[in-house]
C-alpha cells in the first residue's frame, strides 16, 4: 500500500469524528477530523485500488486508495497551482452515462468534468483519478407531496446517504414533471433545503447540485418552474436543448430534434427573460435523433407527414417517431449507403430511408409512397454550431444526452472520435 494511502487509512481509523479539537488532514489536505462516524465508516469500504510494482520483481499488486473515494474538490488540493488554474479555465463538460456496459472506458476523459447517473464503482475510481466528478441521479417524482416538509426532509436524507455511500460528488435532479404555482415554489424549497443540509456534512459540504430543465422557460410540457430562484440555489441548470418537438401545434411533419435558432432562443429566454447568469447554464445537446415513418411523403419537397400523436394538449408530437442513437444511425447510413442531407433552416442533417413497401401493389395504408422513413439527428457539423453558443452567450459549458449513444467499436471508432472532437471546440 502506498505510504499516503496507509496514512489516510490510519487517520480514518484513529481520528475522533466531528468535534475533535485537533485538526487532522489527509495527505491531500482533506480535513479528516470533520468527517462523521458514518462518513468515515463508508470511506473504509472504498473500492478504489491502485496498481503497484514491487522494486525487486515484476509482480503487480493492487492496494486500496481511499483518497479516490473522497470528493474531487478535496483531491484538488494536491494538484499543482498550474493544473488548478488550467482546470478553472476549462468549460464544464457534463456527460450522462446510462448503460450497464463498460463503454465508459472509451470516453474522452481528458474533456470530461462531470459524469452523471452511472454508479459503477470502477467508473468512479477512474473518474476521480482523472479529477472528474461523479454525481448520482435522485428525482422527486411524487410532486403532489412536494409541499409536505416531512416528505421533503426524508428525500433530502436519502439524497445525502446515497451521495456518501456512492462516494459521489453530488446529485443531478431530473424530475421533469409538470408543475406550477405553489408546487413549483415547493420544488425550489426542496432544492434550497437540500443545499442547506448537504452543507452541514463534511463529505457533502461542497457537493454539486444540478437540475435538468426544458429547452426554454415557457411551460414546455407543463413545466412552469421558478426559473431564477431555482438557478440561484443550484450549481447550474442543465438545459435540455433537445426533444424540442414534444408539442407541435403547426404542421405535423418530421423535423429537427434540436434546431439551432430555437436552441439559441431558448437559452436567451433564460438569460434575458429571467436574468439568469449564463454561468449557471450548461447547454445540453442530443447525441441521438428520431426516426419517423411517413404517413404521407412529398419527394419533391422531402416532406414527411406524420401520424398525429397528441401530447400535453398539442395535436402532434415527436412521440410519432422513435429515438435512435447516433451510432445506430450511422450504421444504417453506412449499410444502406444513404445520402446525408442538410436542412438549412434548422442547421441539422437528416436522411431518407426508402421502404420496401414502396413497390407497386403496396397495401401499407400509407398512400402510394410506401413506408418511407426520415431520420433527423445531430452530427459533428451541427453540434459544433451549437457548441459555439457556449462562447457566444458565455455559458458555463456543454453536455450531452448521452455518452453511450456512440459506437465505440472498431468499425465506427472514427465517427466516435469526431463527435468527441467537436465537443472539444468549446475550449478552443
Amino acid at each position: 500500500m502506498h505510504a499516503s494511502a496507509l496514512l489516510l487509512l490510519l487517520l480514518l481509523l484513529l481520528t475522533p469524528s466531528g468535534r475533535s479539537r485537533a485538526h487532522v488532514y489527509a495527505p491531500q489536505g482533506f480535513p479528516i477530523h470533520t468527517l462523521s462516524a458514518f462518513e468515515r465508516s463508508v470511506l473504509l469500504e472504498c473500492p478504489c485500488r491502485v496498481q503497484q510494482t514491487r522494486r525487486d520483481d515484476a509482480d503487480h499488486t493492487a492496494s486500496k486508495e481511499i483518497s479516490l473515494c473522497l470528493p474531487v474538490v478535496a483531491n484538488a488540493v494536491q494538484q499543482s497551482i498550474a493544473t488548478q488554474q488550467q482546470q478553472k479555465k476549462k468549460k464544464e463538460v457534463f456527460a450522462f452515462s446510462v448503460t450497464s456496459t463498460d463503454q465508459w472506458k472509451s470516453y474522452d476523459w481528458e474533456q470530461l468534468t462531470t459524469v452523471a447517473w452511472n454508479e459503477d464503482k470502477e467508473l468512479l475510481c477512474r473518474a476521480h483519478s482523472k479529477g472528474v466528478k461523479v454525481v448520482i441521479k435522485h428525482n422527486f417524482d411524487d410532486v403532489d407531496k412536494l409541499c409536505d416538509p416531512n416528505v421533503r426532509a426524508q428525500w433530502i436524507q436519502e439524497t445525502y446517504t446515497r451521495i456518501v455511500t456512492n462516494f459521489a460528488d453530488g446529485v443531478n435532479i431530473d424530475t421533469e414533471k409538470a408543475m406550477h404555482g405553489e408546487i413549483a415554489k415547493c420544488m425550489t424549497a426542496l432544492v434550497k433545503e437540500l443545499r442547506q443540509e448537504l452543507q452541514q456534512h463534511a463529505f457533502t459540504q461542497q457537493a454539486q447540485i444540478t437540475f435538468d430543465v426544458s429547452w426554454a422557460p415557457r411551460g414546455v410540457d407543463g413545466r412552469y418552474y421558478q426559473w431564477k430562484e431555482l438557478a440561484d440555489v443550484v450549481d447550474f441548470l442543465f438545459v435540455m436543448s433537445y426533444d424540442m418537438r414534444s408539442q407541435i401545434y403547426y404542421q405535423c411533419i418530421a423535423a429537427a430534434n434540436s434546431p439551432l435558432a430555437l436552441v439559441k432562443q431558448g437559452l436567451q429566454e433564460f438569460i434575458l427573460g429571467y436574468g439568469i447568469d449564463p454561468k449557471k447554464l450548461v447547454l445540453g445537446v442530443p447525441w441521438y435523433g428520431y426516426k419517423y415513418t411517413c404517413e404521407q411523403y412529398s419527394e419533391v419537397a422531402s416532406v414527411c407527414g406524420l401520424r398525429p400523436v397528441p401530447f400535453f394538449g398539442a395535436p402532434c408530437s415527436d412521440a410519432a417517431g422513435e429515438q435512435m442513437d447516433f451510432g445506430a444511425i450511422m450504421k444504417v447510413v453506412d449499410e444502406q449507403q444513404l445520402a446525408v442531407q442538410w436542412d438549412a433552416m434548422s442547421q441539422t442533417p437528416f436522411v431518407e430511408v426508402p421502404g420496401s413497401a414502396a413497390a407497386p401493389g403496396n397495401s401499407s395504408g400509407r398512400g402510394n409512397t410506401g413506408a418511407v422513413q426520415q431520420i433527423w439527428f445531430d452530427d459533428p457539423r451541427s453540434l459544433r454550431l451549437k457548441y459555439e453558443l457556449v462562447r457566444e452567450l458565455g455559458l458555463l459549458g456543454a453536455g450531452m444526452w448521452n455518452a453511450d449513444t456512440l459506437d465505440y467499436s472498431g468499425p465506427r471508432a472514427h465517427e466516435t472520435r469526431t463527435m468527441w472532437a467537436a465537443l472539444a471546440s468549446i475550449n478552443e
